[in-house]
């Protein structure tokens, strides 16, 4: 269905607006391409430059992807955690969240994730964590400092993951991605030999189910990354 006209001063915003109502009405899908810049200047009887505005408000909202080229155009995106991560971001160079509420608000949505992982009476698969445990290992030992960044995120994306709830693993997602952009360059001074022990530790806790360990021991960790690399 075409988008109908809007004529106001703030036309970009409800371009917007109006995009966004058509995902929540399930008439767009991650996927989908917009009609070009002119047709939907034509359809919101507004100008190329309004559109364009709105579209690259939407590229940086996370909402479309601006590809170029002869297959080029606007697309709706899958569903990202640059999103949370960008909205934190902004509340911290605002002075409206603190780094240690951060922190805080890290620790207790990961110590609800393990609770909720092992509320049930089956078995949990560990597997997937298992390696990123095993390939952080031995990233550590060969001082590969992007590949340590790479699998940290890794690593609580899984056990995010475990819950099997999405809004959970976006949050975490969100989180782990915005603590590293204030530590992705200070991550070799982390002892590696103390991160492996670490790591291998409380993955030993969560396979015996004792979860209160293994919460304490990811504490001990986090307030150790924070309070030596902030």
């Amino acid at each position: 269905m075409p988008f109908k006209p809007v004529q106001s001063h703030r036309s970009f915003e409800l371009v917007c607006e109006r995009v966004r109502e058509k995902l929540l009405q399930g008439e767009l899908k991650p996927g989908d391409k917009l009609p070009p810049e002119r047709d939907l200047a034509r359809q919101f009887g507004v100008s190329r430059n309004v559109v364009r505005e709105a579209l690259r408000s939407l590229e940086i909202a996370g909402v479309v992807a601006l590809k170029k080229g002869v297959k080029g155009g606007a697309f709706i995106q899958e569903g990202a955690a640059s999103s949370i991560t960008q909205a934190l971001s902004d509340l911290i160079t605002l002075r409206a969240v603190s780094l240690r509420d951060l922190f805080e608000a890290r620790m207790m949505i990961l110590e609800m994730v393990i609770d909720r992982a092992f509320s049930g009476p089956g078995e949990v698969d560990l597997s997937r964590l298992d390696e990123v445990v095993t390939q952080t290992a031995e990233a550590a030992r060969d001082n590969a400092i992007a590949r340590r960044v790479q699998l940290a995120r890794e690593f609580y994306h899984e056990l995010a993951a475990l819950t099997g709830n999405t809004a959970i693993i976006f949050m975490v997602d969100g989180q782990t991605e915005l603590v590293q952009t204030f530590l992705r360059y200070r991550l070799g001074e982390l002892d590696a030999e103390t991160l492996i022990a670490s790591r291998e530790a409380f993955l030993g806790h969560l396979k015996v189910g004792n979860t209160d360990a293994a919460k304490a021991n990811l504490r001990e960790h986090l307030d150790r990354v924070h309070t030596n690399l902030w």
